[in-house]
């Protein structure tokens, strides 16, 4: 059974695939041995692209599967339908990197809606970012301040023996449908180590003759639907913290590098 069903799905094609998360886990493409030489390169195709690249690649140009749409409408108008919750769109501004060191076939990782295969952004990654630039950027909300207790909860202490969960519920921001070019939400990216041995930990030096090494990886654009709900003036207290945090900040991996930006806009409750 198992040798019958290796040449089935080596033979199986992209075009044939709906679900970009499902062919990220499970279609890679052989990979080459350590010890065998590198793959033969000609001028006519002078970059053999490696398994990794061709996942990448493959993946980024899958786009969203169709029965997406339906379940994103469904869940706005939830949302939508709900008390006290704030909504807007989240735009990214450039590239966007969410579980890049989460568990992969590849070495770095995207976060991804499980039935669906599209990105999002989870609300604990919300909730973390916006706890950690308020406790570190705003004098009024240290981590034992009465505010921050509130809004984001509080572990047990030695003084307060019991978990508290904050008022605010942040929302998995989910990818709108159509808002990135061609409605393909992942792009191929890549990251270069360019002195590989050294930051491995061994005795060599960085130098400029070193040998770069490129890692394919997957990153996000387009717009996220941020909804967070609760009491109304410590809702609106959140998300003012979140949108200062989102344009400065940044959320997921590489934000020193740019990644990450979002503008996200006044609630759509407060716009005129």
């Amino acid at each position: 059974m198992i040798n019958g069903r290796r040449p089935a799905v080596q033979a199986m094609s992209v075009k044939q695939a709906e679900h970009p998360g499902l062919w990220l886990d499970k279609y890679i493409g052989p990979l080459r041995d350590p010890d065998d030489p590198p793959p033969r390169r000609s001028k006519s195709d002078p970059d053999v692209p490696t398994p990794q690249q061709r996942l990448v690649d493959e993946v980024a140009g899958m786009g969203v599967p169709v029965a997406y749409a339906p379940f994103y409408r469904r869940w706005e108008k939830t949302l939508h339908e709900q008390e006290g919750v704030l909504l807007a769109p989240a735009t990214v501004q450039g590239r966007m990197a969410v579980g890049l060191g989460a568990e992969s076939v590849l070495e770095t990782a995207v976060t991804l809606q499980r039935t669906y295969g599209v990105p999002y952004i989870p609300g604990s990654a919300l909730k973390g970012l916006t706890a950690a630039y308020a406790r570190q950027r705003l004098p009024d909300w240290k981590i034992d301040s009465a505010a921050y207790r509130i809004l984001f909860g509080a572990l047990k202490t030695e003084t307060d023996p019991l978990d508290t969960a904050g008022y605010i519920t942040f929302f998995d921001a989910l990818y709108i449908p159509g808002s990135a070019l061609a409605d393909h939400p992942l792009a191929p990216d890549v990251l270069t180590v360019h002195h590989p041995e050294y930051y491995q930990g061994k005795a060599v030096a960085p130098a400029d003759w070193d040998s770069p090494n490129p890692v394919p990886f997957l990153s996000a654009t387009g717009q996220y639907l941020v909804a967070l709900a609760g009491p109304d003036g410590w809702a609106r207290a959140a998300f003012d913290i979140l949108r200062l945090a989102l344009a400065t900040e940044g959320i997921g991996a590489k934000t020193s590098s740019g990644y990450g930006r979002l503008d996200l806009p006044l609630p759509e409750k407060e716009r005129h």
